[in-house]
């Protein structure tokens, strides 16, 4: 596996389950409905502050990459 394609996270229990039957009942994997689950956030929020999704995606990515 390519460590600079994917990252681990932790999730307390009721979290984990509560997506992954999100992902059960709409047939796809868990991966994908958290995939989903952010992307959406991330719309959600740009266009609260009037930004275009792929500037404020690139604008997270950049603060995650720095350390915050």
């Amino acid at each position: 596996m390519d460590k600079t394609k994917w990252k681990s996270i932790t999730l307390n229990v009721e979290d984990y389950h509560a997506a992954r039957g999100v992902s059960y009942m709409k047939n796809r994997k868990l991966a994908g409905t958290i995939t989903k689950l952010i992307n959406d956030y991330i719309k959600n929020v740009a266009q609260d502050q009037s930004v275009s999704y792929d500037k404020f995606k690139k604008d997270m990515i950049k603060v995650s990459k720095n350390g915050g």
